[in-house]
């Protein structure tokens, strides 16, 4: 009875497509009958086709199997980009921790967005850096620091079982901007307003040091 039960679940779960003909595609092989005829001792009546199937010149013959397209391969056309990453590719990476004219910490990199943007991602993760969310069209790493200076907030839950408290997280974007030179790297708030200068040394600092 076991055998029988695990049979009725792989039939169930393969849609039994390879033990039943599949009718899916029978429509597209059918022919037009003709009209009938009803004998003329029994009734007059005039038999039309409501729906009138147009003739086709050439039958398209299925394939033993629907076969899925591979997808086109991507193209980038924008040749500008192109040439500006294949010159990144032979510069050496310089980042220079400066402040802007406001007297911002900017992180300079002496290179292209492209290679500006994989280089930023992987020293945040050699930072150990939590990454919550990223945007490449607007250059955006959106990320959590643990505030040092917070004391840590333990729920309900977590005091019932003894759980370590959580450590409050401080939401902040990495941004990069492009520049004449390359590139340049602002820690923001949100959108509108940049996170604290002391914040913004420190975590700049951290980052370049992984690059």
């Amino acid at each position: 009875m076991r055998i029988v039960g695990l049979l009725a679940v792989c039939l169930a779960m393969s849609g039994c497509s390879w033990l039943f003909h599949d009718r899916d595609n029978d429509y597209m092989q059918s022919e037009i009958q003709p009209v009938i005829k009803v004998p003329s001792d029994l009734a007059r009546v005039q038999l039309k086709p409501q729906l009138v199937i147009p003739k086709v010149a050439n039958k398209v013959a299925l394939a033993e199997e629907f076969v899925l397209p591979r997808p086109a391969p991507l193209v980038i056309e924008d040749k500008e980009e192109i040439a500006s990453l294949a010159q990144d590719q032979s510069t050496t990476l310089e980042a220079s921790l400066v402040k802007d004219g406001n007297g911002t910490p900017i992180l300079r990199l002496n290179v292209g967005f492209a290679r500006a943007w994989a280089s930023l991602g992987e020293s945040l993760k050699k930072a150990k850096i939590d990454i919550t969310d990223l945007n490449r069209s607007i250059g955006t790493y959106y990320i959590e620091l643990v505030d040092e200076t917070a004391q840590p907030e333990q729920g309900f839950w977590a005091s019932l079982f003894s759980s370590e408290p959580e450590a409050v997280k401080i939401p902040l974007q990495v941004k990069i901007n492009r520049a004449r030179s390359g590139v340049y790297v602002a820690v923001h708030l949100d959108q509108d307003n940049l996170a604290d200068d002391a914040q913004t040394q420190s975590l700049l600092a951290t980052i370049k040091e992984q690059f």
